[in-house]
């Protein structure tokens, strides 16, 4: 039998902002990124800055020029996200 692993996916539904970081995850002082509705997420177990009230979202549908990933809270997200569809992921 086959175990697989269910990964979330969302579509924002509503503009959220959040503060932009470096690639280390520290936040750069006075500048934001935007996520814009319509775009995919999958939800994943890495947090970069967050913390225990963050969710780590990836984007999905990579669309040159935007941000690649964000961090809300859980708030954030079922305020600005609507899950949708998961993937499954075939684990051996």
């Amino acid at each position: 039998m086959t175990d697989q692993r269910e990964i979330k996916r969302y579509r924002c539904i509503k503009e959220c902002q959040f503060d932009k970081c470096d690639d280390d995850g520290f936040f750069i002082e006075n500048e934001y990124e935007y996520v814009l509705p319509g775009s995919i997420w999958q939800e994943s177990t890495f947090l970069i800055a967050g913390g225990a009230d963050n969710v780590h979202l990836d984007r999905e549908d990579g669309k040159p020029n935007t941000i690649e990933w964000c961090e809300p809270t859980k708030e954030t997200l079922s305020e600005c996200f609507e899950q949708i569809e998961s993937l499954y992921i075939d684990e051996h």
